[in-house]
This record gives structure tokens, C-alpha cells and sequence, in this order.
């Protein structure tokens, strides 16, 4: 008879290291399929992250938006609040020029009167200096109101004398005196006379200066409407023109077209 095979028993240390390892690889195969769970859940954490950071900047936006919109109203309103006030400070100017021009329309400035000749009271010496100067040339006296000179005192030049006239008609007769003769001459002095006009009357009968030199030497009757408007004749028609663009506009028609505005 063969002898039989004795059946070999593990060792209990052996049989401990399988039952670790069948443990382990049980491990193994459950974290394996957990994993993808694990990934989902900790991506739907961090997107819901994500998702709460995009809703609190989209609310952000949103006021951001709405704010802006209201300051754009705003600045509408504002804008038409400054284009209201630009205009109604644009007539208050235009009112308190024509108010200014009232008060001065009786009024005349003296140029090159000797400094201190009136001795301290201006209105006597100019009552007496103007029935000089203009006796027998005015159709009534020169009653004069008041007389007070201005501009800087102890610079040498003369100062400026003004003359409030009691009557606009006498005021008128001597401005067109002083502006046929020119110079006029008393007492030793040479003296011009013209209107009291303010700054800003000053300088628009200034600018109307280049347009009537070409009126001039086209021959084309014009002149200045007190305080300070232009009226041009040509060909029986009369125009006037308060603004100088408007007159370089019209000249240029009737000058550099090359118009016959002699005839």
C-alpha cells in the first residue's frame, strides 16, 4: 500500500496574514466604488460654493445697475437744472445790462478835461463849461444833474469826467456835436464827448468796427443805433443787427459776392 499523504496544516501565523489580506482587498473594492460618490459629493459642495459666490455678485450687479440708473436720472435732472439756470441767469444778465444802460442813458463822458480844474464841485464847472462850449448850438440850455469824475486818481492822465444831463434831448443833441466835430475846444483843452455805455456795450460797439470800416470804403450807409446796434442801408432796404455775426453774414452778401453796392 502507498503511503498515504499527510495533509499540511497552515501555520496560525499564516492563516492571520490571509484573513488581513482578504480584509484589505474587501477595503479596497468598497473605497473603489465609493470613490465616485465621494468626488460627486465634494464637486456639489464646492459649485454650491461657487453658485452662492456668482448669485451674491449677480445681486451686486443688479444694485450696482439700479444705482447707476438712478444717478443717470439724476444727472439728467441736474443737467436740466443747469440749463435752466444757465438761461435764467443768461436774462437776469441781459436785464441788469438794460437796467444799467437806463440809469446811464442821460449820461456823458468827458475826455481830456485838465485834472482838478473844477476845483471840488463838478457839476457847477461843467454846468458853466457846457454853456460855453455849446452856446448858440443847443435849442435850449445844458442844465446839467451831475458831474463826478472816475477812473484812478494820481496816475498823470487826465480822468474821465462823467455828465448826467437833465434833458435826454440835450444829451442827444450833444453826443451828435461831439461826433460831427470831434475835437471839441474850450478854455484851452481839447475835449471829446461820447456815450456813457457799460463794459459789455463797449465792446460790442467795438466789434461792429471791422464791418463798418468795409461799409465805409464800399460806400454803403450805415451807422450806430444807441446803445449798440448796427443799421445798414442798402438799396432802400434797412436792416439791424444787434449781433456781429449776424451783420458779417449780411455784408458779406452785398460786399464779397462783388454786388455794385454803389449803385
Amino acid at each position: 500500500m502507498s503511503p498515504k499523504k499527510s495533509k499540511v496544516q497552515p501555520k496560525q501565523g499564516e492563516e492571520a496574514s490571509q484573513q488581513v489580506g482578504a480584509s484589505n482587498m474587501a477595503g479596497e473594492e468598497c473605497n473603489v466604488l465609493e470613490l465616485p460618490a465621494l468626488i460627486r459629493n465634494i464637486m456639489r459642495e464646492e459649485l454650491n460654493v461657487v453658485v452662492d459666490k456668482l448669485n451674491n455678485l449677480a445681486k451686486d450687479i443688479s444694485f450696482c445697475t439700479q444705482r447707476l440708473g438712478e444717478v443717470d436720472v439724476t444727472m439728467s435732472n441736474f443737467d436740466s437744472r443747469v440749463t435752466k439756470l444757465e438761461t435764467a441767469n443768461e436774462e437776469l444778465k441781459g436785464k441788469a445790462e438794460r437796467l444799467e444802460m437806463y440809469s446811464r442813458k442821460y449820461n456823458v463822458r468827458v475826455f481830456g478835461l485838465t485834472n482838478d480844474i473844477e476845483k471840488g464841485n463838478p457839476t457847477s464847472y461843467m454846468s458853466a463849461l457846457f454853456e460855453d462850449l455849446f452856446q448858440d448850438k443847443l435849442r435850449g440850455e445844458p442844465q446839467v444833474e451831475m458831474a463826478r469824475r472816475i477812473g484812478p486818481v494820481g496816475k498823470g492822465a487826465a480822468r474821465v469826467m462823467i455828465v448826467r444831463l437833465h434833458k435826454l434831448t440835450t444829451r442827444e443833441e450833444i453826443i451828435q456835436i461831439a461826433k460831427k466835430e470831434g475835437v471839441l475846444q474850450v478854455r484851452g483843452m481839447k475835449l471829446r464827448i461820447f456815450p456813457d455805455l457799460t463794459t459789455e456795450m463797449a465792446k460790442k460797439r467795438a466789434g461792429f468796427h471791422e464791418i463798418r470800416s468795409k461799409l465805409k470804403d464800399a460806400g454803403v450807409r450805415h451807422g450806430i443805433i444807441h446803445p449798440a446796434t448796427l443799421i445798414i442801408t442798402f438799396k432802400g432796404e434797412t436792416k439791424k443787427f444787434t449781433e456781429r455775426s449776424a451783420a458779417e453774414v449780411y455784408v458779406k452778401t452785398i460786399i464779397d459776392t462783388g454786388l455794385n453796392v454803389r449803385d
